[in-house]
């Protein structure tokens, strides 16, 4: 790779977080490129040498921001070991961790329940990623034979998946939000 790829990516990396934050602070209806290459500290001009509009700097931090969740939370399932506890640690990095802001901040709430359509295909590669890392996990139950009747491992993810987005539209709190997963959890395990 040229070092001038290298110095590109780094500056594509930095503008993601930059405007990431941007919109976490304001939401994204209230960001503007101008705000969006301040923060990062470059010029206009030299920000749409990077990102033709703002819809495509939003779908990119917004892909930053859960892959970097997915890292996260794969370098910590080492150190977890049950399939509960790397269950829970999961949606904790994914979900319950920035729960309470996102309930105090509608501009949070755009960036975590993203519902542009614009970004509808980044946000759902993103949960396609946490199912993938979930239906790993649940993989190690189907093999140790604690049930044999069980749905699929994709299957069992998909539904975690999509309860857990369900339980962020009722929830009044993070530790309401993680006694409902923590339930789920246990009724999926018991089954």
């Amino acid at each position: 790779m040229s070092n001038n790829k290298l110095v590109s990516d780094e500056k594509r990396r930095a503008i993601r977080s930059a405007a990431l934050e941007v919109f976490f602070k304001y939401g994204y209806k209230r960001v503007s490129m101008n705000e969006i290459a301040e923060a990062a500290g470059i010029s206009r001009p030299g920000l749409y040498l990077h990102f033709s509009s703002k819809e495509e700097v939003f779908r990119a931090a917004l892909r930053q921001y859960a892959d970097g969740l997915i890292e996260e939370t794969l370098n910590g399932l080492h150190s977890r070991k049950t399939i509960e506890e790397k269950l829970r640690y999961t949606f904790e990095v994914w979900t319950v961790r920035r729960f309470d802001l996102t309930l105090n901040s509608p501009e949070a709430k755009e960036i975590s329940d993203c519902s542009f359509e614009f970004a509808q295909g980044t946000l759902d590669q993103s949960y396609q990623k946490l199912e993938s890392v979930l239906a790993s996990i649940l993989r190690g139950q189907v093999k140790s034979g604690i049930n044999q009747k069980a749905l699929s491992a994709e299957k069992t993810a998909h539904i975690l998946t999509s309860a857990v987005r369900g339980f962020k539209l009722v929830a009044k709190s993070a530790t309401e939000l993680r006694k409902l997963i923590q339930d789920l959890i246990g009724i999926i395990l018991a089954t």
